[in-house]
C-alpha cells in the first residue's frame, strides 16, 4: 500500500519535472523565392536560415535558459506579391501561431507582405537588398538587415563635389525597382545643384545604344545600377563600344562591392577585357559599425559557404537571411532579461510588438555579414567609397574615402588610399575651351616686314607704270590692267597685315569693323588681281 503511494508520488514529481523542463516552441514564418527566373539564391537563403535555427536551438540553454525552441515555417513566395500574400495568409490560418516573420528577397512582395503583416502585429525582418520606397516612414514593423540604396545618396553627392564635378548621368537596369532607386538619386542630385544630363534605362538587348546615347550627350561621370549578374555584361559592352582613349575619360560609379560574384561566362568578352573596361570604377558600399557583444554566432561566412556547398562567394541576401534569425534569437533573449512574455504573444498583442520594436536598437552582435546593429529599424552603417584598381594584373578594391553624417567626407582614414586615374582627373562633360594661339614674335616681325616690303614694291611699280604709261613697250603690256593688278596686290598685302590684329590687340567694338575690312580687302584684292590677269589673257587672244 505504502509502496504504491510512493511510486505514484514519484511519478507525479517526474511528470512535473518534465513539464517544467519542456521548452516552448516559437514559430518563425519565412518567405523565400524558389521559382524566380533571375534570382536562384532562394534555396540558399532558406538553408542558411535553417542552419541558424539549428545553431540557436543547440545553444538554447545559453540563449533562452532552455525555455524556447525555434522552428522555421517556410513557404515559397515566387517573388510575386500575390503568391507572397497568399503564402502569408496560409501561415496565419493553417499554421501554428507565428511570433516573427522573415523575408523576402523582392521589394514588390516585401511591400505587399508588410502591409498585411502590420494588421497582425508581426515584425518582418527583411533580408532583401532591394529598394523599398519610404520603408522607414510607411512600414513601422519592417526591420531591414541591408542598407537602403537611398542611404548612399549623401555620400554620392559628397564624392561628386569633392572632385568638383557638376554634371552626371545615370544608366540603370530596365525595371521598376531600379527606376525608383535612380529617380530618388536624380532628385537628390538636382537638389544639390548637380545637373543630371541623362537618366537612361537599359537591358542587355539595347545596352549598346544606351552607351552610345551617353556619348552623344557628352556625359562622362555616370552612376551605374545593375544587378550583380548583369555587371560583367555591362563592362563587356563598354569595352566593345568605346575605344581605349575614350574609356579612360569615363568614371563609372557602382553600388556594392560584389566583384567576386560577377559572371564572366555570359558575354562575348574575355575576363581581361572586362577587367580592363572596369578599371578605375568607383564603388559605393557599407561598413557596418562594430559593437562589443557577449553573444555572437559561432558561424563565419566561409563556414556557412562550406555548409551550403557553394562555390565562390555567398550572395549578401543569403548572409542576411542567416543574420535575421540571429536578430530574432537575441531579441527573444533581451525580452527574457526584461521579463517580456514572448510565448504570450498573439496577433492582437500590440504592446508586445511595440516593446520588441523598442528593443531592436539594443541588439548588436557580429554576424556572418558583419557587425549588426540598428537605428530606427535600419541597420547602422557608414559608407565606404572604394576604387577598382589593378595592381600587377590583379584586381584590387582599395578604400579611398569614408562618409558618415558626423564626419562627412573623409579621405584621411587609416585604410584610405589615393585615387588613381589613367591620366588626369576626368572632366564631367565635354567642354569648349578658348585658347590664345599666337605666332612667335620673330614670325610676326618677318611677315609684317614682308607685307610692308611688298606694299612699298607695289606702290613703286604702280608709280612707275603711271609715269611711263605712254612708252611703247608699256602700252603693249596693257598698263591699265597692270595698274588694277597692282592695286589688287596692295589690297592683299594690307589685308594680310591686318590679320595680325585680333581681339588681343583691338578693342571689342573695333574688332568687328576690322574683321569686315580685312575680309573685304582680301577678297577684293584677289578679285582685282585674278580678273585683270584673265582680261589680259583675253585681250591677247582677241588681238592675235
Amino acid at each position: 500500500m505504502y509502496s504504491e503511494c510512493w511510486i505514484f508520488f514519484i511519478l507525479i514529481i517526474l511528470s512535473n519535472g518534465n513539464r517544467t523542463n519542456k521548452s516552448t516552441t516559437l514559430h518563425i514564418g519565412a518567405l523565400f523565392d524558389f521559382d524566380h527566373l533571375s534570382k536562384d539564391n532562394g534555396r540558399h537563403e532558406l538553408q542558411a536560415a535553417q542552419i541558424a535555427i539549428e545553431e540557436i536551438n543547440f545553444r538554447q540553454k545559453d540563449l533562452f535558459n532552455g525555455l524556447y525552441t525555434l522552428t522555421l515555417l517556410s513557404n515559397n513566395s515566387r517573388c510575386d506579391p500575390i503568391y507572397a500574400v497568399d503564402a502569408f495568409f496560409h501561415a496565419i490560418f493553417r499554421r501554428p501561431q507565428l511570433h516573427f516573420l522573415v523575408g523576402t528577397s523582392c521589394s514588390n512582395e516585401t511591400k505587399a507582405v508588410i502591409q498585411v503583416a502590420d494588421y497582425y502585429n508581426l515584425i518582418l525582418f527583411s533580408h532583401s537588398t532591394s529598394f523599398i520606397s519610404q520603408a522607414n516612414e510607411s512600414y513601422s514593423t519592417l526591420v531591414r538587415l541591408s542598407v537602403s540604396d537611398e542611404n548612399y545618396n549623401d555620400a554620392r553627392v559628397a564624392f561628386i563635389k569633392y572632385n568638383n564635378w557638376s554634371h552626371v548621368a545615370i544608366i540603370h537596369q530596365d525595371s521598376i525597382e531600379h527606376s525608383l532607386m535612380m529617380a530618388k538619386l536624380a532628385k537628390h542630385l538636382n537638389e544639390s545643384n548637380i545637373n543630371v544630363i541623362l537618366t537612361q534605362s537599359a537591358s542587355w538587348l539595347n545596352l549598346t545604344s544606351a552607351l552610345q546615347n551617353l556619348q552623344e550627350k557628352k556625359a562622362r561621370i555616370v552612376f551605374v545600377n545593375f544587378d550583380t549578374s548583369f555587371r560583367a555584361i555591362f563592362f563587356c559592352e563598354v569595352y566593345r563600344t568605346f575605344i581605349k582613349e575614350l574609356r579612360e575619360r569615363y568614371v563609372w560609379i557602382l553600388t556594392g562591392n560584389d566583384y567576386d560574384l560577377w559572371n564572366f561566362s555570359r558575354n562575348n568578352c574575355t575576363k581581361q577585357e572586362i577587367l580592363h573596361a572596369a578599371r578605375g570604377h568607383i564603388i559605393i558600399d557599407s561598413s557596418y559599425k562594430r559593437k562589443s557583444s557577449l553573444i555572437n554566432p559561432n558561424m563565419t561566412a566561409h563556414q556557412l559557404q562550406q555548409k551550403l556547398h557553394v562555390n565562390g562567394h555567398l550572395d549578401r541576401q543569403t548572409l542576411h537571411a542567416y543574420d535575421a534569425i540571429w536578430v530574432i534569437a537575441l531579441l527573444i533573449r533581451t525580452s527574457l532579461d526584461l521579463n517580456i512574455s514572448v510565448d504570450e504573444f498573439t496577433y492582437n498583442s500590440v504592446h508586445i510588438r511595440d516593446d520588441w520594436l523598442n528593443l531592436i536598437e539594443q541588439i548588436h552582435f557580429l554576424g556572418v555579414s558583419g557587425p549588426v546593429s540598428f537605428r530606427n529599424r535600419q541597420r547602422q552603417a557608414e559608407t565606404i567609397i572604394s576604387q577598382f584598381q589593378i595592381d600587377l594584373y590583379r584586381p584590387k578594391i582599395r578604400t579611398i574615402a569614408e562618409y558618415s553624417h558626423l564626419s562627412e567626407f573623409n579621405i584621411n582614414c587609416s585604410k584610405c588610399r589615393s585615387l588613381i586615374w589613367p591620366n588626369t582627373i576626368p572632366v564631367d562633360t565635354e567642354r569648349s575651351e578658348i585658347r590664345r594661339v599666337v605666332l612667335k614674335i620673330a614670325e610676326i616681325i618677318f611677315i609684317s616686314v614682308a607685307c610692308i616690303f611688298g606694299l612699298v614694291l607695289a606702290i613703286f611699280f604702280l608709280t612707275f607704270n603711271i609715269i611711263h604709261r605712254h612708252e611703247r613697250y608699256i602700252k603693249l603690256s596693257s598698263p591699265k590692267l597692270n595698274n588694277v593688278m597692282v592695286i589688287g596686290a596692295m589690297h592683299i598685302h594690307i589685308a594680310i597685315f591686318l590679320f595680325g590684329f585680333d581681339q588681343w590687340f583691338l578693342e571689342h567694338n573695333i574688332l568687328g569693323h576690322a574683321c569686315i575690312l580685312r575680309i573685304f580687302l582680301f577678297s577684293g584684292g584677289f578679285s582685282l588681281t585674278f580678273c585683270s590677269m584673265f582680261l589680259k589673257t583675253l585681250r591677247i587672244y582677241i588681238i592675235f
